[in-house]
């Protein structure tokens, strides 16, 4: 009801429907890891084109699988991927900044790889203050990225600290200050100086007699000057103003060695407080400005000198060099993919990813590798496409690949067989032989957005754009003895060409009888798992009980029917093709007493229809009797 009830009358409020849509999520984010020639390495780089990955990664290369598996992932009807390029290591590009004596400041690259050598990291002094701070400007000449930071200032206190400013937030660089602690403690104070003026001063009246003193960044004290006694000359105006500033900022240390100056026809204010802090700034008065009148500040034409002025760096313009990378050997293979889950590296670059849906190793058919790749998107519930070895050529060989344990026996995975031969763009056309996850993803990419992550990627329609041919032309009969050991087929068709002709899991053996024998059965409960995950969240801390459960039923029991209208569940009714549960016999008072709801949903997969079988029988003529 409305908060307060206090005068007769109508009183209108809104209330919450208890509807929260549940969204499906995207099935079809492709990531890719492999080598590539250049691009950043160990990050996953999101891409919508091969167009991004071109001018990432430098795309197609002869010595990289993965630029060959992206590009056909995108010819097939892929629309995202991320790409991580992976080596055996790796060295970070960097340069030192040096200020004319010593080194001040280092610029290190991101990414590790030789792309940090084509970094230039250029210095300048066209500033607010260019007496004090400066600009930085790095361009990464591989793909002519370029950022600008402005009005930098090596001082740490300074809420322009070019570290501060620069890393996490620049995608090229990261810098680091290389100041002895000794050099900072002796760095002069800091002065401002005023423009040339006349003596005794001329603008000064009612109307222009204030100003504003900080030292150090702290808070300013206001000089009001007593005229016309205060600017009866230059000296007796600087006298003044160290009086009035003592006088301001009593009892505040930082302004009790404040001295003003004049020699020259110039004003100078000093700190007095040595140290990498110093710093002197002349602000405008609040009422009646005189900073311009006594050109004071930068902007009046004066020029303050920070104690961190003495450490900026040159003006120049420098490459950052010694970037490079050990491409991964046969012998690299387990650590180069697998990586490092504490630093993100290897496949574990995809933990900084939200959601991907299908992971590709192109070439990769390493059994170290592969188990723990299955057992990583098992965990972000998405689905590893498997290469068939390149040395299984025939049947045969596959056949002892499938019945030995060089695979890992999961449902979260297919193995396609046997390689395709594309037309290669770097040799005028050339038939190549190349690993076909990529095409594989592009297919059910393009297989989901067409019919849905319910349908089979094979058949007729499931054609495999770009493949001029196969490695090896399978017969029925060959086909015969790996599908019922789950080996998904390429096959070559008059009229269809080269078709995906298989959809089991590596769990889709016919001794296994697994629940997820098919691949489109496993990755629709897989979409089911994510999008309720997501879907879900708002439930957390509610009071539990059946108003809750009430809420969960809707909700879901809304998107499950949405799916079933889409065709994606088995049976003529919504009873016949899901079920959600959430009540008193799924959560028990036990249930509640530790905080927990249990809900239950279930659905009827739709399998694909692996097998045709057609009864043909002669219709006997009608006998008379």
């Amino acid at each position: 009801m409305p908060a307060t009830l206090n005068y007769p009358g109508v009183y209108i409020q809104e209330l919450g429907s208890g509807v929260a849509t549940i969204t499906g999520v995207a099935t079809s984010i492709a990531a890719f890891a492999g080598a590539a020639p250049m691009g950043p390495v160990n990050k996953a780089v999101d891409l919508f084109s091969f167009a991004d990955y071109e001018r990432t990664f430098g795309g197609l290369d002869a010595d990289s699988e993965m630029s060959y598996a992206v590009r056909q992932f995108f010819q097939n009807g892929g629309t995202e991927a991320f790409a991580i390029r992976v080596v055996k290591s790796a060295t970070t590009a960097s340069a030192p900044l040096s200020n004319g004596t010593i080194d001040v400041l280092q610029v290190n690259a991101v990414d590790a790889g030789s792309a940090g050598n084509s970094v230039v990291a250029t210095v300048d002094y066209g500033t607010a203050l260019p007496s004090s701070t400066f600009n930085l400007s790095v361009v990464r000449t591989a793909d002519n990225a370029v950022e600008t930071f402005n009005n930098l200032s090596l001082n740490s206190a300074d809420a322009r600290y070019a570290l501060d400013l620069v890393n996490g937030v620049s995608q090229i660089v990261q810098l680091s200050r290389t100041v002895p602690a000794a050099t900072l403690t002796a760095l002069p104070a800091a002065t401002t100086r005023s423009g040339t003026l006349a003596d005794p001063p001329v603008g000064l009246n009612a109307t222009h007699k204030e100003f504003q003193v900080s030292v150090n960044g702290k808070a300013p004290v206001t000089v009001d000057l007593t005229l016309p006694a205060d600017g009866a000359s230059l000296a007796a105006l600087a006298t003044a103003i160290t009086a009035h500033v003592k006088a301001g900022a009593a009892g505040r240390n930082e302004y009790a060695l404040f001295e003003a100056s004049a020699t020259g026809g110039v004003l100078t204010f000093k700190s007095g407080v040595a140290g990498e802090f110093s710093s002197v700034r002349v602000l405008p008065g609040l009422a009646n400005n005189a900073a311009g009148v006594l050109k004071l500040g930068s902007e009046n034409g004066g020029a303050d000198v920070d104690a961190a002025a003495g450490i900026r760096p040159t003006a120049t313009a420098k490459f950052l060099t010694g970037g490079g990378e050990v491409p991964y050997a046969a012998a690299d293979m387990y650590g180069a993919f697998i990586g490092d889950r504490a630093v993100r590296t290897g496949i574990y670059a995809l933990e900084s990813v939200d959601l991907f849906n299908l992971l590709c190793l192109p070439g990769i058919t390493d059994s170290g590798v592969l188990n723990d790749a299955v057992a990583y998107v098992q965990e972000r519930r998405a689905f590893l496409i498997i290469d068939a070895p390149p040395t299984s050529i025939k049947p045969a060989d596959m056949v002892a690949t499938m019945t030995g344990t060089a695979l890992p026996k999961s449902s979260f995975a297919a193995v396609y067989y046997p390689w395709i031969y594309i037309a290669d763009p770097l040799k005028n056309g050339k038939l190549r032989l190349s690993a076909p996850c990529g095409t594989v993803a592009g297919l059910f990419a393009r297989t989901d957005a067409d019919r849905g992550v319910w349908k089979a990627p094979a058949g007729t329609e499931a054609s495999l754009v770009g493949v001029q041919a196969l490695s090896y032309a399978l017969t029925d009969r060959e086909q015969g003895t790996l599908n019922p050991l789950g080996c998904n087929a390429l096959r070559t068709f008059p009229v269809f060409g080269a078709v995906s002709w298989g959809a089991r899991t590596l769990r889709g053996a016919d001794q296994m009888t697994d629940d997820y024998k098919y691949v489109p059965v496993r990755r629709l409960a897989l979409f089911l798992e994510e999008s309720l995950y997501r879907g879900t969240q708002w439930v957390v801390f509610e009071p539990n009980d059946e108003p809750l459960w009430a809420q969960i039923r809707l909700n879901l029991g809304a998107f499950m029917n949405t799916l079933f209208r889409q065709g994606a569940f088995q049976g003529k009714t919504p009873r016949d093709a899901y079920l959600v549960k959430c009540d008193s016999t799924t959560t028990t008072q036990n249930d509640i007493n530790r905080g927990v709801v249990n809900i239950l949903v279930a659905f009827a997969p739709l399998k694909p229809a692996e097998f045709v079988v057609i009864s043909i029988q002669q219709l006997a003529g009608q006998l008379q009797v």
